[in-house]
């Protein structure tokens, strides 16, 4: 191919591409070869395939195939219509089902399960993988694909099948139009404080935080646990403004790209948030990115201390790179360093103290759904509001008598739920009771 055709392609492929290559007059013909069967591709799509076909469409089908033969689960093609929903995460409204996904042993795994939303009120739950959305499989599909199935317009439905612990789950869902709010704050007693970051996916999560913490300040706690299970990660600035809260000075991330003049190391400011309050930070599965910054640093720095199980192990950092046609490209751009020097992609962090959460065994599972239909429940509660202190053995035989057999921890556990106090319901969430026991010891 002569160089006057080669330029002519090429610049005819830049202007269809709307800026995607940057190709002129002036480029050398060794900048160009590398496309040489793109370009001839494209060219014999256009001249000789059996029907018309839009350009852009074949633009769009190189750039998506480049991007996925990096083989980087993070880095992807976003369409126009993704990017603007990507846009409205960001802005705080969220239209689907209310997860968060990522690529697991080639399907896709939800990370975290927003409070109030369709997938929470179906019973959907971190580590789920969802095998098929609608009868077709989602094995080796992008996660933009399986992020489009999920969505649509609102009060449709959408039939899932889950993998969860190894049995196949059908689930049905109605999408909604879901709103996010990225911190929860509460008081477990009069001594401590409770602070659940959903996610750092919003802007305004830091502020959110500071403005928490400032009113625990007020409250004068004497002990913070800081929940970061199922969050899935965000932006990187509000886990470095996140941090810096809770640590006087030192490291609190290196990120460090292919170009070593690119690298950056985030540290501390003077004026911690809460100083010499007692820490405990809240970890899971389904702790990714952002905020395994916030604990990792928090952990390596001896501020507090970690409870739960292994985080999920992503180590990088992805960027949005917006392009002319309204579509983008998120790109991982670098790695992520503790401030230990370690990496936790793939390996996750480890707490200090290990506690699983609840899973109810296949006995358990039937005595919950007997109980939840059982009258009985509803008129102990009825006769004995502040239940706990009540002997719970004639409740507990009378519901052998209905052919229900329960234990007394698991209805103790139906009881919490049940019950008009909410102030006793953290009582069953066996990580959190775990770090308050910690906390309240100090």
């Amino acid at each position: 191919m002569n160089k006057k055709r080669w330029l002519a392609i090429g610049a005819a492929l830049g202007l269809i591409m709307g800026g995607f290559l940057l190709v002129g007059a002036q480029t050398p013909e060794g900048l160009l070869m590398p496309l040489q069967p793109l370009l001839e591709t494209y060219e014999i799509i256009q001249t000789r395939y059996i029907e018309k076909v839009d350009p852009s469409k074949l633009v769009e089908g190189a750039v998506k195939g480049m991007v996925e033969s990096l083989g980087d689960p993070y880095s992807s093609w976003i369409d126009s219509a993704e990017h603007e929903r990507r846009e409205m995460i960001q802005q705080g409204r969220l239209g689907g089902l209310g997860v968060r996904i990522a690529t697991r042993d080639a399907f896709p795994t939800i990370l975290h399960v927003l409070e109030g939303t369709p997938a929470e009120k179906a019973g959907l739950k971190a580590g789920d993988q969802i095998s098929v959305v609608d009868g077709r499989s989602t094995r080796e599909t992008s996660l933009e694909e399986v992020a489009n199935r999920l969505r649509g317009k609102v009060g449709t439905r959408v039939k899932l099948i889950i993998q969860r612990e190894e049995k196949p789950l059908e689930f049905t869902l109605t999408r909604a139009i879901i709103r996010e709010f990225t911190i929860k704050k509460e008081k477990l007693d009069e001594e401590v404080g409770y602070l659940h970051i959903v996610d750092f996916q919003s802007g305004n999560t830091a502020q959110n935080v500071k403005e928490a913490l400032h009113e625990f300040r007020q409250e004068k706690i004497v002990a913070l646990i800081l929940d970061l299970r199922d969050n899935g990660g965000g932006l990187l600035s509000q886990a470095v403004e996140v941090t810096d809260e809770f640590l006087n000075s030192g490291k609190i991330v290196s990120v460090e790209g292919r170009d070593p003049a690119g690298s950056q190391v985030y540290h501390a400011q003077a004026g911690e948030a809460l100083p010499d309050i007692p820490l405990a930070v809240l970890i899971n599965e389904g702790s990714a990115s952002a905020s395994e910054i916030v604990a990792g640093a928090i952990k390596d720095h001896g501020r507090g201390l970690l409870v739960g199980t292994d985080s999920f192990g992503k180590g990088t950092v992805q960027e949005t790179f917006p392009l002319p046609n309204g579509g983008a490209v998120t790109m991982t751009i670098a790695r992520y360093y503790l401030p230990s020097g370690e990496t936790i992609k793939e390996t996750g962090i480890v707490p200090d103290i290990t506690v699983e959460a609840f899973q109810p065994t296949e006995k358990q599972n039937e005595a919950l759904a007997s109980l939840q239909e059982s009258n009985t429940i509803e008129s102990f509660l009825g006769d004995h509001p502040r239940w706990e202190r009540e002997n719970l053995r004639p409740l507990i035989q009378k519901l052998n008598q209905e052919g229900i057999d329960a234990d007394e921890e698991l209805v103790r556990r139906l009881l919490r739920e049940k019950d008009r106090d909410e102030e006793n319901d953290f009582l069953n969430d066996l990580q959190l009771l775990r770090a308050w026991e910690v906390l309240k010891a100090r």
